[in-house]
């Protein structure tokens, strides 16, 4: 009696097993069906083509830097996934990575109504990039496309409804305490802020376009 108790167990333990393997690949299956997949998880990419060279971004905008910035965040972008390894040496690459800051600009995004001064400005990050093989073959292009983000401007205004300064982690009695130059230093935090947000968007619409598969 105790080994056929036994035996009933491990046997009701392993249908339970199999009922949890069978559930994760129908849940698999169908998300699949869907259309759904995990970023990353692919590439467009021709299969030898593994190992990506990034150069320095090209930057023809006065924000200096933005360079740093702007590569530093399409090497963490390449690297985040594994699909590519991201090199040091154009020697061992199968591709490179160019990219190049055209402009960026600020335009007004809203004005106060009592001293009609600007409030917020939109940022915006004008762009190219190319992905070719070494051997000069163009694998991906995209002659200018661009990405906005918005901060607030003048010295004595913080725009606390954006989405940027709600994930700050500063709040409204902040303020009380910070006086004019200290909201000068939040509105400058803003825009550093802003402009690397910026390159990580611009990052990221890279690596999806030229690199992750379109579902």
């Amino acid at each position: 009696m105790v080994w056929k108790s036994l035996h009933m167990s491990r046997l009701n333990i392993l249908s339970a097993h199999l009922r949890g393997l069978f559930l994760v690949l129908n849940i698999a299956m169908a998300l699949s069906s869907c259309g759904y997949t995990f970023q990353g998880s692919g590439s467009i990419l021709p299969p030898d083509v593994k190992r990506v060279y990034i150069p320095l971004v090209e930057n023809n905008s006065t924000e200096s830097g933005l360079t740093t910035l702007f590569t530093e965040a399409l090497r963490d972008r390449f690297e985040r996934y594994g699909v590519v390894t991201v090199v040091d040496d154009i020697s061992e690459a199968d591709a490179i990575l160019k990219a190049r800051i055209i402009k960026v600009r600020r335009e007004t995004g809203a004005v106060s109504g009592t001293t009609d001064s600007a409030i917020q400005l939109d940022t915006t990050m004008q762009l190219a990039a190319e992905l070719r093989r070494v051997t000069g073959a163009v694998l991906w292009k995209n002659s200018g496309f661009e990405v906005t983000k918005s901060y607030g401007t003048v010295n004595d205004t913080v725009v606390t409804s954006s989405a940027d300064f709600a994930s700050s982690g500063l709040g409204l009695a902040d303020f009380a305490t910070l006086g004019q130059n200290g909201t000068r230093e939040v509105q400058r935090g803003q825009e550093r802020n802003v402009l690397a947000k910026l390159a990580d968007d611009a990052a990221g619409k890279i690596y999806d376009s030229s690199v992750a598969p379109d579902f």
